[in-house]
């Protein structure tokens, strides 16, 4: 590690004592990390980075580990977590997510392009390889990784390039950022029980001005049977996803230059709610088809005539839900 290559690793943890400490594993080994903070939200077996064997010396880092009397969620601990921070980048990462062998020459380019804002890079989806036979996400993610790098390896991206990037899943651990970009900004996750990381992505993409995207892959994301992941919580507290979409809406009315992100993050609000009105229990949907609805009503006629230019079909779709229901 160099004296530039200051970079403390961010780690909500719930439970998963062998995962963090195979992540752990992985931090000493590379030895590109000055700090590693681990958020513990509250957990019920020990996950405590000593108790599992893992000292400053051997990590090569600076160890902060905080505990929270409650599980309060992922995006609490993250924030709390961030406010130990003193490094110059920080990188938010899952205990149950792994770091790529390519992640110390992303961390490298991130320094050497000098100030930006954050660095985003591809991942792979253990579902995708599993079920393809590829390293990668999914094919539509895929598409906007060339649309937005055309043939390039990696690039500083333009306005129109960074928002065609913007949709992607809003995943916390895929970008290198600036800390003081972050502080300076005041972005932060909604402390909410799932969707946490959605405020981070898209206030991330909003106010950044140098953004640097590479192909290359720096994480793997593991998808197991876990109570803890988004995919097997069913029930209502995945309402939250409207306060969270109703704030960032405002966020992006307002900002100089925002129809060309408000057209994509339109396109991400409809994935979003649609995924969601797929996963919650049957006795549910019709508080989450409410939900949607008034999502997509929160959106001006001049926002969404834009996104129906470019997205005609998802938009007719979006109409035809609103018909359905009698509005």
């Amino acid at each position: 590690m160099t004296a530039q290559e200051d970079l403390a690793i961010v780690i909500p943890v719930w439970n998963l004592p062998e995962d963090l400490a195979f992540l752990l594993n992985q931090i000493a080994d590379m030895k590109v990390f000055s700090e590693v903070i681990v958020a513990d939200d509250g957990s019920d077996l020990d996950c405590n980075p000593i108790s599992l064997g893992f000292s400053e010396e051997r990590l090569g880092a600076r160890l902060v580990y905080m505990r929270s009397d409650r599980q309060r969620g992922a995006g609490h601990a993250r924030n709390i977590a961030f406010q130990s921070v003193t490094a110059e980048h920080t990188l938010f990462f899952d205990a149950d997510d792994h770091l790529s062998e390519d992640f110390p020459l992303i961390l490298r380019q991130h320094v050497a392009a000098d100030a930006l804002d954050f660095t985003i890079f591809r991942h792979n989806d253990t579902r995708i390889e599993a079920a393809e036979g590829r390293k990668g996400t999914f094919a539509s993610e895929e598409a906007w990784w060339d649309e937005a790098l055309g043939g390039a390896n990696r690039k500083l991206l333009s306005l129109q390039e960074r928002a065609t990037l913007s949709p992607i899943s809003a995943y916390p651990w895929n970008k290198i950022y600036r800390s003081a970009f972050l502080r300076d900004n005041q972005i932060s996750c909604s402390e909410t029980p799932v969707h946490n990381d959605i405020r981070l992505h898209w206030l991330s993409f909003l106010y950044a001005e140098r953004v640097q995207a590479t192909r290359r892959i720096g994480a793997v994301h593991v998808i197991g049977d876990r109570d803890h992941h988004l995919t097997t919580r069913r029930g209502v507290d995945r309402l939250c996803l409207g306060n969270i979409i109703a704030e960032l809406t405002d966020q992006i009315r307002r900002s100089p230059g925002n129809q060309i992100l408000m057209q994509r993050y339109i396109l991400f609000v409809d994935n979003v709610c649609r995924w969601n009105l797929r996963q919650v229990d049957n006795h549910l949907l019709p508080q989450f088809t409410k939900m949607a609805v008034n999502t997509y009503l929160g959106f001006l006629p001049e926002e969404f005539r834009l996104y129906a230019y470019r997205e005609p079909s998802r938009a007719a779709a979006i109409v035809e839900l609103l018909l359905n229901e009698g509005v």
